[in-house]
């Protein structure tokens, strides 16, 4: 039923439980799982300041490897690619530009009131993408 699924992931504890998972999910349908993550945007001048630069390559190569991990460990193939931008954007743009049959995104989990005030990622990629989308909780 799901050939291609698309997991946001973020190397948080929640975007964790959505690989876990997608790959479960992947194994039972013998899917192929590609897993995106989006890095922030430079400032407006252009000017990345070189501390953040460097922390972003050092997230983004500990997050490939517990990716590769857990593909690995499950037993499926898995491609990860970061990517600029808004996530909850680049998330949908993907999905829907790489026809992918699922997205799975973790849930934030927000209480009181900042989940007033404040929208998740989950609940944007749920609103805007047109793909079918599963929100793990965590």
């Amino acid at each position: 039923m799901f050939r291609k699924i698309l997991v946001g992931f973020d190397g948080s504890s929640q975007s964790l439980k959505a690989l876990e998972m997608a790959l479960a999910l992947a194994k039972l349908h013998d899917s192929e799982v590609k897993v995106v993550e989006a890095l922030s945007t430079p400032h407006p001048s252009g000017v990345y300041p070189l501390k953040e630069e460097l922390k972003e390559k050092e997230r983004v190569l500990r997050n490939r490897e517990l990716i590769k991990f857990k593909a690995e460990e499950s037993g499926v193939n898995v491609e990860y690619i970061p990517l600029r931008g808004e996530p909850d954007y680049v998330i949908s743009r993907v999905a829907e530009e790489e026809n992918f049959d699922l997205v799975v995104v973790g849930n934030r989990g927000l209480r009181g009131f900042r989940k007033l005030f404040s929208e998740s990622v989950s609940s944007k990629v749920v609103e805007n993408s047109r793909r079918h989308v599963l929100v793990v909780k965590a």
